[in-house]
């Protein structure tokens, strides 16, 4: 799976909107799916984009310079040995041209379309062939599937292990 920056940042700055697809706040949602990356239960790809986009948000800065927890979670999402890299090229950028054209008109009524960026972001998710594309940002095809992959809110798409408590 794909996740755009702002499922990082969600997470980092402790977002307490509600995800409309879990109902629960959205630093929770991406909590979930963080935890299930590192239990491998899913496998996670990043672009050079979402790294930039991350480390270079005020507030992510702002909570790494107070938070050692955020620290090791920035030191560990962009150096974890499972994560798939997709590099940036004049290719991708050609397919981020293709689906802005194709996809930049269907977004959530109220919403602005996806811009340049996000367009490489889900370009670099299909050229990874993730299934699954997630992000909290309305001006995605948000429930839609493009070329195989489910653009959806951050939300568990694992099936989650019954655990029994022993007493």
């Amino acid at each position: 799976m794909y996740l755009d920056a702002n499922v990082y940042l969600d997470l980092i700055i402790r977002n307490e909107d509600i995800n409309k697809s879990t109902g629960e706040e959205r630093w929770r949602s991406a909590a979930a799916v963080f935890e299930g990356i590192l239990a491998q239960e899913a496998e996670m790809v990043a672009s050079p984009l979402v790294e930039a986009e991350v480390l270079c948000n005020g507030n992510a800065r702002l909570r790494r310079e107070r938070s050692e927890k955020v620290r090791e979670l920035l030191r560990t999402w962009f150096i974890a040995p499972g994560t798939i890299w997709v590099d940036i090229d004049r290719y991708l950028v050609r397919e981020a041209v293709r689906l802005r054209e194709a996809y930049g008109s269907q977004h959530e009524k109220g919403s602005k379309p996806f811009g340049a960026t996000d367009a490489l972001h889900l370009a670099a998710a299909l050229r990874a062939k993730c299934g699954y594309f997630m992000t909290c940002d309305e001006g995605f095809p948000l429930g839609q599937t493009i070329d195989g992959m489910k653009i959806i809110r951050p939300d568990i798409i694992w099936p989650e292990k019954l655990r029994l408590e022993m007493e």
